[in-house]
């Protein structure tokens, strides 16, 4: 695809604005969409593709050219030879710049990023780590997840048949779109209607852990803007107590208007007042198995960084389980692959509290091209 001079220009503006340090670049682009209005569906679809391409190949084109303009040309001429090859960039690059590929992956090894390879490797050996890698700098499948409340996914493929869904092979509620589109799902009369949300499948499985039924009593305790109490709040049929809590009031907003499009209206927010049945702990983490969906978080990740979401992630989990049952479960999630923040934290709540993990069992999805995203979640039951 060759870019026109008007959206090379936006994308130019857009890479010298972002600063990785200040925050996602989704975020970035949502800002920069709202101040130049003008752009149309097609246009901005086109301009968040290229500047996500850039963005997750940024540490490789650069050792071919510091110039946004050119690292386009390049991406446009690696993007027309993928549709003809099928192969990746980085496979493209590998055969036709090697000797400058060589110096490229040398030089990599002292910056941060080689050193996040060095810790995956470590935990999961270097051939995984590479095969993760790999599929992490590609792009993510689009799925979403449908409101059993009010439609099926039979009846929402039937509906919205141009979009060439196939389902998801473990969640019941999951559609992935199997062909490229340029539509923007959200202004869709079907999501305004509450008969969809966007989920990776990974996320929906997590969810659907919390296995709670009519009258439970479940808090969501870091909801964000509430995707994961959309998922599982169905099986309660209207009835009972869902408790939504997050330290962000703007991701409340969000969820509640979520919420009610979905129909879910047995909800409020945090009350503590009662003992949970039932508590979901989606803890923020370094998010390194959604690469895919943001790409620049790769260039925040340090190992300061990291010993400081294992302590904050304890301490979460300190608040959290005081508002637990006796015989109440704990779902502890995060969508990360990294053991420091998954299998060796369970070790150190278990522990700490007497916890047994349920049914001997946990989930995990690691990384694989196609696939779905990274999480990692566990259920522990207060002896």
């Amino acid at each position: 695809m060759n870019l026109r001079p008007f959206i090379k220009t936006h994308i130019k503006t857009i890479m010298t604005n972002f600063d990785v340090q200040r925050g996602p670049f989704d975020s970035f682009l949502r800002e920069y969409y709202k101040n130049n209005k003008t752009l149309g569906p097609s246009e901005r679809s086109i301009i968040s593709q290229t500047a996500f391409d850039l963005v997750r190949n940024d540490l490789l084109l650069s050792h071919f050219t510091k110039d946004v303009d050119r690292k386009c040309d390049l991406l446009s001429h690696i993007s027309n030879y993928e549709n003809d090859q099928n192969i990746p960039l980085q496979d493209y690059i590998l055969i036709n710049y090697k000797g400058i590929f060589d110096v490229a992956v040398q030089r990599c090894k002292n910056t941060f990023y080689f050193r996040l390879f060095q810790l995956v490797s470590d935990q999961y050996g270097q051939k995984r780590a590479y095969e993760f890698f790999m599929a992490l700098n590609t792009k993510a499948p689009l799925t979403i997840r449908i409101n059993p409340i009010k439609t099926t996914r039979e009846k929402l493929m039937q509906e919205m048949n141009h979009l060439y869904f196939k389902k998801t092979l473990t969640s019941p509620y999951g559609l992935i779109i199997s062909k490229e589109n340029n539509v923007n799902l959200s202004d869709t009369d079907q999501f305004k209607e509450g008969l969809f949300e966007i989920q990776d499948e990974a996320s929906q499985i997590c969810a659907l852990r919390v296995q709670c039924r009519p009258n439970d009593k479940v808090l969501d305790y870091c909801a964000g803007s509430g995707g994961k109490t959309l998922a599982f709040a169905h099986q309660m049929e209207g009835k009972g107590v869902i408790e939504i809590n997050d330290t962000r009031s703007e991701a409340l907003s969000k969820a509640k208007i979520r919420l009610r499009r979905a129909g879910i209206m047995n909800y409020s927010f945090f009350t503590k007042k009662f003992k949970y049945d039932w508590i979901l702990l989606d803890v923020p983490c370094t998010g390194l198995g959604t690469l895919r969906r943001n790409p620049d978080s790769k260039y925040r990740f340090s190992q300061g960084r990291l010993d400081d979401l294992i302590k904050l992630q304890q301490d979460i989990f300190d608040q959290a389980i005081r508002y637990l049952k006796q015989d109440g479960v704990i779902v502890y999630t995060t969508c990360s692959f990294l053991k420091d923040e998954n299998q060796n934290q369970v070790k150190h709540f278990c522990k700490k509290y007497n916890l047994s993990v349920v049914d001997n069992d946990y989930f995990q999805s690691l990384p694989e091209k196609g696939g779905m995203d990274g999480f990692f979640s566990i259920s522990l039951k207060k002896n």
